[in-house]
């Protein structure tokens, strides 16, 4: 894939994620690589945001979007701007998500790091407030 190819298919998965309210899981898995170097901001720091471990394959990133969406109901997701320099993509955006359990609202500016090989998604790193995310979810 061409730069232009991994954006217009990063900006597909993200457009679908919003309107969906985090219904387009598969999209996502679709555009990863069987191994993935996955990483979240709040590296699993406390038990209630345990999904958020770091993941190195296709399955494991699966359990990570099951899980977010079994405790979480995403309000929106907007990306702002797309920053590409040749395989590496970054996003940039907020995000709002209300915890299930506890009904407490995560509202944050989120930026993924995001990086291609052979038209799939190698990498991605993501980062937000996580101190919202853990008094939501406490």
């Amino acid at each position: 894939m061409t730069d232009s190819s991994n954006l217009d298919a990063l900006k597909r998965c993200y457009e679908l994620w919003g309107e969906t309210k985090g219904g387009s899981a598969e999209a996502w898995l679709g555009l990863m690589d069987d191994q993935i170097d996955f990483r979240s901001l709040a590296m699993a720091q406390s038990p209630e945001v345990g999904f958020t471990a770091p993941r190195t394959c296709k399955e494991e990133l699966g359990c990570y979007l099951n899980e977010l969406l079994a405790d979480w109901e995403m309000e929106y997701y907007r990306v702002d701007d797309y920053i590409v320099d040749g395989d590496r993509i970054c996003a940039v955006g907020s995000t709002a998500w209300t915890n299930k359990r506890t009904g407490k609202r995560a509202e944050s500016p989120k930026l993924d790091y995001v990086t291609f090989k052979n038209g799939k998604i190698l990498a991605f790193h993501e980062f937000y407030d996580t101190a919202s995310m853990i008094a939501a979810a406490s």
